[in-house]
């Protein structure tokens, strides 16, 4: 009888824990996917013949949806983060099939021996050993074994999950060696590697900028110029079938009866406090903001309207609702105490003379103004109409509260020497010359409790939404998409194009496998139904699409043309650089022309890229290959053109290498093997026969 086996009948309540924490690639990997995907009369999809039930690809996109909001520290999931996540459980059903078929197609098995082996090894599952660490975070060996020895009975069916999930874990290693067995590091990528991260290099170069030394030439590229650019570089401009949306956008924003909504509530729990409800109470049931005791708050820490409307009430007042940043809160001033920091409330006329300004013809204007607002009039209306501060016209000059240190030191001295009521001026600072009202000065601080509530459709609101949208499909079929936005004043948005790719995205709209599935089943001119997008709901046109190929040489000329006379650029530097420098070494050549200066760069690991050059892989590679002393003749970088020296580098320590080779081959062989399965599993979904019905169901 296997280890595992025995412990059914023998677990332990301790090891609970271990059915929900583990979290790895294979996210599902502990369902029984073979029974998930029994036939059903609601097909979700269909992966290798076998078919996944709406039911059961709803209650595991559930479960996913659960540990989500757990991270998000509970808070309630939108309908687009369900969006991705049955996205993500689909890929993972995918994936899953695509691993159980390999493993039976390869016949590997695990046998309960196996399990007892790994068990008790001297490595054993860290699955299972992060539950026996001591207070110092080593693995309490002695404890562990005593568990296994005699767990108790109170957890059979956390045991037999766990014995279910090693299995699946030494499957999936055993398919791993399989697949990566051919995937090996050769000696010279050590030793490169090595190289890269333990040995220090000096070099010095003279760089060729095209900027200086073809600054001139920029002519339009000639035919021919573009036609070798396009063969050169055809390669970037290969595509998939792409599609490009049109798309109506039905924001799902809130209505008024939500709004109103949410304000009812609070003069609810406004009438609850005032009957002496205790308030801290109604913050802890009803706010997505708790109340911190220690916190005290100055007028410049809290937005305007808060600052107007809550700091003038005494201690024990309740306010609101109060607008906020996503919706209303009720405030009560809980305490009060004096400080030091004095906060001052004030507005500006600014005349700004950090752009090139004529100073005196801005000082003689601001002049003009300042005798406007000291004789009274409205200081906000001449700020909108002369002040050239950005965002003045809609403030009229308020900067709100502020405190020391927060603005230039001229216009804090004068501040901070007026009182309420004063209009100071002119001040002149780095920016300009200002005219400056103070209005108000404190030195209050308060401790502030909130009920804050935000503003969200509310489900009627959705459903009204849903319908407007809907009503403008059926419309937009029997009168033309963009003549029904036209009459019903809908903003047409468009997509780019965009590629059939597994995650389901679809720029400016989001992840929907619906709509993606239908862009790339109809023409040109079809009309989709209502779909969910990213705040909201879609109803979009197949604009245009293009089969797999290249892109045309015509349709990229503005494109690429500033490239190709890049090209040009450097073709013409690199002709003028090895005219230069032709037989000199870096110094006689900086001699030979003004224009030249040799660079000398502190020492550098190769990993860590070039200063002042970068990760520029023509650089480095010459710097790999020289000798100390060694100049290069003019190659073509990311930047320029180069003439290089390598200067100095350290020995090559065999005795380190010795000691860091076994870690460095671990680290390149995990990064080849994983990319060697994530290939794999990209090529075998190519291959899978998948049929995807979600669009049935969710749209």
């Amino acid at each position: 009888m296997g280890l595992m086996t025995k412990l059914r009948d023998n677990a332990h309540v301790f090891i609970m824990a271990f059915v929900v924490v583990f979290v790895a690639f294979w996210v599902f990997s502990d369902l029984d996917i073979g029974s998930l995907m029994q036939d059903s009369a609601t097909e979700i999809g269909n992966v290798g013949g076998k078919a996944i039930s709406y039911q059961d690809f709803s209650d595991v996109v559930e479960r996913a949806a659960q540990q989500r909001q757990q991270e998000n520290g509970g808070a309630e999931l939108t309908e687009n983060d369900y969006m991705q996540i049955r996205e993500q459980v689909w890929n993972d059903f995918v994936t899953q099939k695509i691993v159980e078929q390999a493993i039976e197609d390869f016949g590997i098995t695990v046998s309960d021996q196996e399990i007892t082996d790994w068990v008790w090894s001297a490595n054993p599952p860290q699955a299972l050993t992060q539950h026996f660490m001591d207070s110092t975070g080593q693995f309490n060996r002695e404890v562990y074994e005593q568990f296994l020895s005699n767990p108790g009975p109170e957890n059979q069916e956390a045991l037999v999950a766990i014995e279910s999930q090693l299995k699946s874990d030494l499957l999936r290693s055993k398919l791993t060696n399989i697949l990566t067995s051919a995937v090996v590091v050769p000696e010279s990528s050590l030793r490169s590697k090595f190289v890269e991260q333990n040995v220090d290099f000096v070099s010095s170069y003279v760089f060729f900028d095209p900027r200086v030394f073809a600054a001139s030439d920029t002519a339009a590229p000639t035919d021919e110029e573009f036609k070798r650019y396009y063969e050169k570089y055809k390669e970037r401009f290969k595509t998939e079938d792409m599609r490009t949306l049109k798309f109506v956008l039905f924001s799902e924003l809130p209505s008024k009866s939500d709004t109103n909504a949410i304000v009812n509530e609070l003069n609810t729990i406004r009438d609850l406090a005032a009957s002496g409800t205790d308030f801290r109470q109604l913050v802890s049931d009803n706010s997505s903001e708790q109340y911190d005791s220690t916190r005290w708050f100055t007028r410049d820490q809290v937005s305007s309207e808060v600052a107007k409307r809550v700091f003038s009430q005494p201690v024990g007042s309740v306010v609101g609702p109060v607008p906020n940043e996503t919706g209303l809160s009720l405030y009560k001033v809980m305490d009060e105490r004096s400080s030091d920091n004095v906060m001052y409330h004030a507005s500006h006329i600014l005349f700004r003379t950090d752009g090139g300004q004529d100073e005196a013809a801005q000082k003689s204007k601001a002049e003009g103004v300042l005798a406007k607002a000291k004789a009274g009039e409205d200081f906000a209306a001449l700020a909108a109409q002369y002040s050239e501060e950005p965002g003045a016209a809609e403030r009229g000059g308020d900067l709100s509260w502020f405190g020391k240190g927060r603005m230039v030191k001229e216009f804090e001295d004068v501040v901070f020497g007026s009182r309420p009521g004063d209009i100071k001026g002119l001040v002149k600072s780095q920016f300009g010359w200002h005219i400056i009202k103070v209005h108000d000065r404190s030195s209050r601080e308060v401790k502030l409790a909130e009920v804050r509530m935000a503003i969200q459709a509310g489900s009627r609101t959705k459903d009204d939404i849903y319908e407007r949208a809907r009503e403008f499909a059926y419309l937009a079929t029997e009168e033309g998409f963009e003549s029904e936005a036209a009459t019903q004043e809908l903003q047409v948005q468009e997509t780019p194009e965009f590629a059939q790719q597994t995650g389901s995205y679809i720029p400016n709209i989001g992840t929907n496998p619906a709509l993606l599935k239908f862009a790339f089943e109809n023409g040109v001119g079809e009309i989709s139904e209502v779909h969910r997008a990213a705040g909201g709901y879609v109803v979009a046109m197949v604009s245009d699409k293009r089969a797999a190929g290249y892109r045309s040489l015509d349709e990229l000329r503005e494109q690429i043309k500033p490239q190709v006379i890049y090209e040009r650029q450097m073709a013409v530097t690199l002709k003028k650089a090895n005219e230069i420098a032709a037989g000199k070494q870096l110094e006689q050549l900086v001699a030979s022309n003004p224009n030249l200066t040799v660079s000398t760069t502190p020492p550098f690991k190769i990993q860590a890229g070039v200063p002042n050059v970068g990760a520029d892989q023509a650089y480095i590679g010459r710097m790999l290959r020289l000798k100390q002393g060694q100049v290069t003749e003019p190659f073509r970088g990311q930047r320029g053109i180069y003439v290089a020296r390598l200067d100095s580098k350290t020995e090559f320590d065999d005795t380190a290498y010795k000691v860091k080779k076994d870690e460095i081959r671990q680290q390149l062989l995990s990064t080849l093997q994983n990319e060697f399965i994530q290939s794999w599993i990209e090529d075998k979904r190519e291959e899978i026969d998948i049929v995807d019905n979600r669009d049935r169901f969710f749209r």
